[in-house]
Formats: C-alpha cells, sequence, structure tokens
C-alpha cells in the first residue's frame, strides 16, 4: 500500500467541531473530501489495508464528537457525485450525501408522494436510510427499492428491499457507506403536495428551538409515544450539566452553551434517561452517535 498515494487524499487533524450542530468536539486524525465513488473507493481500500477506523461525516445533526476527536480517517461525501437526483417515472434514484431536505423539495416539485412527510428532519439521505428516519406518517424504509453500499474494505454491493430490514428508528443498513438508495413512490398533483410539504414544515418547526441555537435531539421517540412527553412528566425541563442543558421550551433538544463539553452531554443524557426509567419505566434511546 502506498503510504504517498493516502495522504495525497486526505488533510491531517482538521476540527470537527465545526462540521456538527454542537458544535463539540476534537479533531479527526485524517479527513478525506473525496470527490466520486473511484476516489472514496481508493482512500477506503487504502485506510482499511493498514488498519485505520473509518467513519462516515454526514450533515452532523446527532453527532457528538469527544474532545480527544476521532483516531482515525473521517469522510465526508459533499461532492456532487454523491448528491445526485434522477427520475424515472415512479422512482427516485439518490446520492447518499444528499440532503434529506433536498430529496423532498424534488419529489413533491416531480409530483411524487411518498416523502412530503420527512421535510424538516436534518441530515442526509445515508444517515436517514440507516436511521429510518420517518414521522407518524410513515418511515423511509417503506419506500425503499434497493441500495448500492460500499463495504469497509471498499467493496461495492447492491441490496434489494427484499434483503433489507427496517424497524422503528433501525435499520440494516449497517455497511460503511450507502452510496446510492432507489426509491419507489407514487404519482400524484405537485400544488397539492406542495401544500401538505408547507403543512408538514409549520409543524414540524413549531416542535424544535429555532437556529442557530447550538442543539441536538436528545432521545429517539419510543414506539408509540414521544421522549418530549416522558421528559416533561418527569420534570426535566431546563435540566442542565455544565454548559448543556435539556430545553426549557422543548425538553427533548439538548442545548450546548458556551464551554460546554461531551463529557457533560453524556453525563447530563444518563442523568435524564435514569429518570424517565425510574419514574416512568421507559429506557430511553440515546439519538447521538457519539465518535
Amino acid at each position: 500500500m502506498a503510504q504517498n498515494s493516502f495522504l495525497s487524499l486526505v488533510r491531517e487533524n482538521v476540527p470537527l467541531a465545526p462540521f456538527t450542530r454542537l458544535q463539540i468536539g476534537g479533531p479527526a486524525k485524517y479527513f478525506a473530501e473525496p470527490s466520486d465513488d473511484t476516489q472514496l473507493q481508493e482512500v477506503v481500500s487504502l485506510a482499511y489495508a493498514d488498519g485505520i477506523p473509518i467513519r462516515i461525516l454526514g450533515g452532523g445533526s446527532n453527532l457528538l464528537i469527544r474532545e480527544s476527536g476521532f483516531d482515525g480517517l473521517v469522510v465526508q461525501l459533499n461532492s456532487p457525485a454523491f448528491e445526485r437526483i434522477s427520475f424515472e417515472d415512479h422512482l427516485v434514484r439518490c446520492g447518499g450525501g444528499t440532503r434529506l431536505s433536498h430529496l423532498v423539495t424534488a419529489c413533491v416539485g416531480h409530483g411524487l408522494a411518498g416523502v412530503e412527510h420527512l421535510v424538516g428532519i436534518p441530515g442526509t439521505v445515508g444517515g436517514a436510510l440507516h436511521g429510518n428516519s420517518g414521522t407518524d406518517e410513515g418511515d423511509i424504509g417503506q419506500v425503499v427499492r434497493s441500495a448500492r453500499l460500499m463495504k469497509r474494505d471498499g467493496q461495492v454491493v447492491q441490496v434489494q428491499s427484499q434483503d433489507l430490514t427496517f424497524s422503528h428508528r433501525r435499520s440494516s443498513l449497517d455497511e460503511l457507506v450507502i452510496l446510492e438508495a432507489s426509491l419507489a413512490l407514487k404519482k400524484d398533483d405537485a400544488a397539492r403536495l406542495t401544500k401538505r410539504e408547507q403543512t408538514f414544515w409549520i409543524v414540524k418547526r413549531s416542535k424544535q428551538p429555532n437556529a442557530p441555537i447550538r442543539s441536538a435531539i436528545a432521545f429517539v421517540d419510543p414506539d408509540g409515544g414521544t421522549a418530549s412527553a416522558l421528559l416533561h412528566q418527569c420534570g426535566a425541563l431546563g435540566m442542565y450539566e455544565g454548559g448543556v442543558q435539556l430545553s426549557m421550551a422543548y425538553p427533548n433538544y439538548l442545548v450546548a452553551n458556551e464551554g460546554a463539553t461531551s463529557d457533560q452531554v453524556l453525563a447530563l443524557l444518563e442523568r435524564a434517561r435514569d429518570l424517565v426509567y425510574d419514574r416512568q419505566g421507559v429506557k430511553l434511546q440515546t439519538h447521538l452517535v457519539v465518535w
């Protein structure tokens, strides 16, 4: 393996905090922004051969970075090659790096129904598929027909819907990279879909803090209820740990103030989760991914 080849594709000691909503954390030892599938495959294969751990950076909306950073390779798929959206009748193909909001708007504009209720959910299509993002109207996994994935050794595989499993905020899409997904939607009137999208957007925005607050969702809503309601019932509004607190108005949102640290975030999550379990018997699942 040519170390020079690897280093030509990456930067070293790149701060990761600016890529996350919470703006917390240290640097990545290696950081790459490949321009296409070929370059991505090259850098992943080289890192795998050298035993370098790899993480894929999406929108950063549910990511917490420790102050020590990540001692490996972080790859960001922000090239147009990973954000393509194409339409063929009722089928939509989109890159894993596509912003979910862009996908929703494009589908609505083409008169295709099935994802308009996902408006307002942050992050990328890859992240949405991995965590099976959804609302009361349904999950994104319900419209997936196939996915093209890259394994941790750089091998690319195609997986059909019958070989995939989607459940409440989970999926079997656990390979390194979701390169592309194919979604089967339904023909509908674009004007009517636009109104539906706008309604969903208004409702979504009414339940979350206004930007640019450094905030992130604390817990996954349990099946059949909401984490926000449980936290409210347990009196967790405004609970804090150092520079981090649960919002008074939106209790399932973490708000990071000046000087907030990853340890404080984790300590607050643990306290809030224990409180809900002790008083309500529900064990909440943390929404944040920790590096």
